[in-house]
């Protein structure tokens, strides 16, 4: 949930840092969110943003997350028809005054994380992607790139606040 990060400034004006969280998770390649760990659960209920960077598999899971709360979504390579024609292969987003990108990723694991920077020239402050299955959080040409791996063994918490941050989580 969103909240104060820090107060700052003189007593005549101060500044509220407001953060977010966002979780994200890919390839989880599940029917239902009740097939993920308990803990990546717990932590999409208290998420002020769930990106899932495709490989969902079917609408079912999609259809879940959205009940939890605002979500973020793109088709991955293993996405059912329903989804590939519902889902965007890449999309840029706003959260917290921060630019974000959004994409599953495609081809070798090698290199994944170049090409997936390449793909977005607009520069986004994140760039959240899967597809790899190899969990990824670092600075590639300037931009912070999260790749969370597969759900069933991990997710990436992201704060966004004046900075954005990520950690990445292993669930087992």
């Amino acid at each position: 949930m969103s909240g104060i990060v820090a107060v700052a400034g003189t007593r005549d004006a101060k500044e509220l840092i407001v953060t977010l969280t966002i979780v994200a998770l890919s390839d989880s390649h599940t029917n239902s969110c009740r097939e993920l760990p308990p803990q990546l659960l717990d932590a999409l209920q208290t998420a002020d943003v769930i990106i899932h960077a495709g490989d969902h598999t079917e609408m079912s899971l999609l259809d879940e997350l959205k009940a939890m709360g605002e979500v973020v979504a793109v088709a991955g390579n293993m996405d059912s028809m329903a989804l590939k024609v519902r889902l965007p292969m890449r999309q840029l987003v706003s959260v917290g005054g921060k630019t974000v990108g959004v994409t599953h990723g495609s081809g070798a694991p090698g290199g994944i994380a170049q090409r997936v920077r390449a793909s977005f020239p607009e520069k986004p402050d994140l760039i959240v992607f899967g597809h790899s299955h190899v969990p990824f959080s670092g600075m590639v040409s300037g931009v912070l790139m999260v790749n969370p791996g597969p759900a069933m063994r991990g997710y990436a918490v992201i704060t966004v606040g004046k900075e954005v941050t990520a950690q990445l989580i292993a669930t087992g």
